[in-house]
């Protein structure tokens, strides 16, 4: 059985399917969001040699100059343009001149091969040998490289399609009249534009075998960086956290000699002051009675200084993990903690019926209320009954805890600086204290996650706010 096939028909298919291969090339080169240059010669090839092939295809309907010599020059830049990008894939220079040179070439000899000599055979040869020395340095650079599969595949093609424009140039000038009626028959032609474009497609897939492959390392490459950024970020962190144990250790070492070493001799000047006093008796007037009162009470004032420093350098050192905590019992030790200055001031303290329950340490949950109310009862006008008020809010991730006081308040502009360490807005005399009480406070919010602040309260007083999260990872919105 014969097969007839149509040459437009051949060219005509084999066009379309390059150029579409190309443009599907083309995006998904565009797609990655880089230039990567040979995928662009390579799509730009596939496109040029389909749309040669497509004009070839109408030449019954087209003008020579543009089924003839345009296409071909069309073919030709294509092929430059896949040595090009394979010269640029294993590292090697392109050639510039040359595909110039080879285009011109293409462009001049069709052109004289058309219109001021015409002959088929001559540009058969011309288009099957120009392909050649591109074909044949393509493989050897390909064979130089030689690192993937996808390499390896694009050099057999342009083995096999080295050869057989080799043969299709030498037979096209043979003059025995049976070899030449085999090569101009149509069904010949035909399968010559089908190998063509087969040896197309196959090139337009090894080179988009050789992309994913590209991508493939690129991705590989990035993975191992990212692996040991990782890997150094880790390193890193286990020498932070061994500096941090080393720190936290000294730190222990230091809390301990200030709770031990230093309050030991004052300790001892306190007893050897109030022993001396005692002793003394009425041999004492009242100045050196009150030289010793006032040295006895500036030993004491240091003592709580001291402990006052070491209460806040311990702060979240515990060595549990946080645990659910009632706040309502965390407030009733409070209470009791407080209950004889309480019942020494007639303070009015009211609770909010329900306080929830939240991860945290209940020690730094006691530390932290009896501070703040333990401030509320102290500073207050005198022959003023200190009054409490303790809220609580629900707001959706964070709880909204208000303590509201009647006491001297705090000036607007001294809102923020009340959280400092050793900030005290009156003097001694008037109201005893170290300046650190506040501090603590705010190292045990921020502790928990949250964070505290301080509202002047229209008509007098003050009012410390506390937002603690629900969970010790939900996000904190700071207050304005």
């Amino acid at each position: 059985m014969m097969i007839n096939l149509d040459v437009a028909t051949a060219t005509c298919v084999m066009g379309v399917l390059m150029v579409a291969l190309g443009l599907m090339f083309q995006g998904n080169w565009r797609r990655g969001g880089e230039v990567f240059s040979p995928s662009r010669h390579w799509a730009m090839a596939a496109i040029l040699y389909g749309s040669g092939s497509l004009l070839i295809a109408f030449r019954a309907q087209l003008p020579p100059l543009f089924s003839v010599v345009f296409a071909n020059t069309l073919i030709m830049v294509s092929i430059t343009l896949i040595h090009r990008g394979i010269a640029l894939f294993v590292g090697g220079k392109a050639q510039d001149a040359w595909y110039w040179a080879a285009s011109l070439l293409v462009l001049i000899s069709f052109s004289w091969f058309t219109f001021a000599a015409p002959n088929v055979d001559a540009r058969i040869v011309i288009i099957s040998l120009m392909r050649i020395p591109f074909f044949v340095h393509g493989m050897v650079l390909l064979r130089r490289s030689g690192r993937s599969r996808g390499e390896g595949l694009l050099f057999w093609v342009l083995a096999a399609a080295t050869p057989w424009f080799a043969i299709r140039a030498g037979v096209t000038g043979l003059t025995d009249l049976a070899i030449v009626d085999f090569l101009k028959a149509g069904t010949f032609q035909a399968f010559n534009f089908l190998i063509s474009g087969v040896t197309g497609v196959l090139m337009v897939v090894a080179q988009y075998r050789l992309e994913a492959e590209r991508v493939r390392a690129d991705l590989a490459a990035e993975a191992l960086r990212l692996r040991q950024d990782r890997d150094h970020l880790e390193a890193v962190v286990a020498e932070r956290t061994k500096e941090l144990t080393r720190s936290n250790a000294e730190l222990e070492q230091f809390a301990y000699v200030t709770s031990h070493d230093l309050r030991q001799p004052l300790r001892m000047v306190t007893s050897y002051l109030t022993l001396l006093s005692r002793k003394l008796g009425s041999s004492l007037d009242a100045d050196g009675q009150s030289f010793i009162d006032f040295a006895v009470d500036g030993a004491r004032r240091m003592d709580a200084l001291i402990v006052a420093l070491l209460e806040y350098s311990r702060i979240g050192r515990g060595n549990g993990k946080p645990e659910p905590v009632s706040l309502d019992q965390a407030m009733a030790d409070t209470l009791r903690n407080l209950s004889v200055v309480m019942a020494e001031t007639g303070a009015d303290i009211h609770i909010a019926a329900t306080l929830p329950v939240v991860e945290g340490d209940r020690i730094e949950f006691v530390r932290l209320f009896q501070n703040l109310i333990g401030n509320a009862i102290k500073y207050v006008a005198p022959d003023t009954i200190p009054q409490i008020r303790v809220t609580c809010e629900d707001e959706g991730e964070t709880w909204l805890i208000r303590f509201r006081d009647n006491g001297i308040g705090i000036p607007p502009e001294d809102a923020e600086r009340v959280f400092g360490v050793f900030q005290r807005l009156v003097g001694q005399e008037q109201y005893e204290g170290c300046g650190i009480g506040l501090a603590v406070c705010r190292k045990i919010v921020e502790h928990l996650g949250g964070n505290i602040w301080e509202e002047s309260v229209p008509g007098g007083g003050s009012c410390f706010n506390l937002r603690l999260p629900k969970s010790r990872n939900a996000p904190l919105s700071l207050a304005s």
